[in-house]
């Protein structure tokens, strides 16, 4: 388990589309109009040396799959992504504080599932 706060405010994710929100697990989001669907997106980081560099992969894989479910809700004509869970093997988290992250000894890996809808501005 990874820590979402700390993943959220990285880099990464804050280079990504502002114009897509996201909300994880049941967080409270604005009224939605319309509910698109859901999909999955996974993403690779590197594994390091030490636990560090291993966190910094996990959040740059997540930073990536994030990434992937902002531009399916553009593509799909939504501009949010509620609902939004980790996966690891079957085991599903939803939470607001926390994301899965598989740790290898080479690579990392996240999977994030999520809702895409339109919401009200």
């Amino acid at each position: 388990m990874q820590p979402l706060d700390e993943a959220m405010s990285s880099p990464q994710v804050a280079a990504l589309n502002s114009d897509v929100r996201v909300y994880f697990g049941n967080q409270r989001h604005p009224r939605v109009s319309q509910t698109i669907g859901e999909w999955s997106s996974q993403r690779r980081g590197s594994a390091g040396r030490d636990a560090a560099e291993t966190r910094s992969g996990c959040h740059y894989a997540f930073a990536e799959a994030l990434e992937q479910l902002q531009k399916r809700a553009l593509k799909e004509g939504g501009n949010a992504v509620i609902n939004i869970y980790s996966v690891h093997g079957d085991v599903p988290l939803k939470s607001t504080s926390q994301y899965l992250c598989g740790i290898g000894n080479v690579k990392t890996a996240v999977r994030l599932t999520g809702t895409v809808v339109t919401i009200g501005r």
